[in-house]
């Protein structure tokens, strides 16, 4: 490994740098004047753009943050004496600060998860715990599933379509956190209209940061029973930028030319090869199948500070001694060959 160069970035894709396309959509939307509030021919355009890929009339709002998109959908979805189900690894439980519970004053209702994931089994179980004790309980309104899921690994079609079908035989509204939605629909082989006629979501909380944008996410609403006060509720829920258009520039040059699908095929791929890296270094094991860009593994205890010293990432799960690596759109063919002389180098340590 070239000692000259900087640590190789494995951390998360939430650390790479935008898109020199996207950054350019930028600077050219930084010419003039322009109505703020989303009231501007960039933001029009985008939403055009978001709702020919996906086949089918939908709102969308554009957001700074993904936490923010979560929780105006949530918000839009639930009263406060009503929940919403998650697995244990959601990222709406573990990593949003209790927004939830705090901002849509709503309780959450956690589901062990398998490889990641909901099981219509495990969420009838959960609806029929919380739904013994009447009023003295909440009522399930929600069910929140994110795909890929927070272990990388992907719910096929037909899981999808069950847990959709539960939905609509349970009253629940289906929301889908799809921070890394472009990586998942690579790995299906799938396109964005083919994914949501098959699972009908009420919302969408569709990315844009992970996948080469810089602060920008968005919230598409499926479901026009839920469109009356989200113009309203994006303002009150802290959503609504001034210079939206400085947002909503970014995801243009997203949809052209498939740029999604190349920047998420790549990133795929990379994790890939670190993975295959991963498998055959002596005392690692991968902790879950690499079907999109996140990578779990366990490695004696003491080769992780060790690895933390060449290459960012964190340790996910200390009880587990687990690693999670995160490839990105710009991870490069070096970064792969550094990441195995680290690992390497490291295995020649006695255990």
């Amino acid at each position: 490994m070239d000692s000259t160069r900087e640590k190789i970035c494995l951390a998360s894709d939430n650390f790479t740098e935008a898109h020199p396309l996207v950054v350019q959509a930028v600077v050219e939307a930084n010419k003039g004047y322009a109505s703020p509030y989303g009231a501007d021919l960039w933001t029009e355009e985008a939403q055009k753009r978001i709702q020919e890929v996906f086949g089918r009339k939908c709102k969308v709002f554009f957001v700074p943050t993904g936490t923010g998109a979560n929780i105006f959908a949530l918000k839009l979805c639930c009263d406060s004496h009503e929940s919403i189900i998650c697995t244990d690894t959601a990222h709406i439980h573990t990593l949003e600060c209790g927004a939830p519970e705090s901002i849509v004053g709503s309780k959450l209702l956690i589901v062990p998860h398998q490889d990641g994931k909901l099981t219509p089994e495990a969420v009838s179980r959960e609806l029929q715990r919380e739904r013994a004790f009447g009023k003295l309980s909440t009522s399930p309104r929600v069910l929140s599933v994110t795909q890929p899921t927070e272990v990388g690994t992907l719910y096929s079609l037909d899981e999808l379509k069950s847990l959709s079908k539960l939905c609509t035989e349970e009253d629940l509204l289906l929301h889908m956190d799809g921070s890394r939605l472009y990586n998942a629909l690579v790995s299906l082989k799938i396109s964005f209209s083919e994914f949501v006629t098959a699972i009908c979501p009420d919302t969408l909380s569709l990315g844009g940061t992970k996948n080469g944008l810089m602060g920008a996410e968005s919230l598409l609403i499926f479901n026009p029973d839920l469109y009356e006060g989200s113009d309203h509720l994006q303002k009150q829920t802290l959503q609504l930028l001034s210079k939206m258009r400085f947002l909503s520039a970014q995801y243009i040059p997203l949809f052209e030319k498939n740029l999604w699908h190349h920047l998420a095929s790549h990133a795929n791929q990379k994790a890939q090869e670190i993975a295959s890296i991963v498998k055959e270094t002596p005392h690692l094991s991968l902790d879950y199948p690499v079907e999109t860009n996140q990578i779990f593994f366990t490695a004696p205890v003491f080769w992780i500070p060790l690895i933390q010293e060449r290459i960012i990432c964190y340790p996910w799960n200390l009880e587990k001694n687990e690693v999670r690596f995160i490839t990105s759109w710009n991870t490069s063919e070096q970064d792969v060959k550094d990441v195995k002389a680290v690992l390497t180098e490291i295995s020649r340590n006695p255990i």
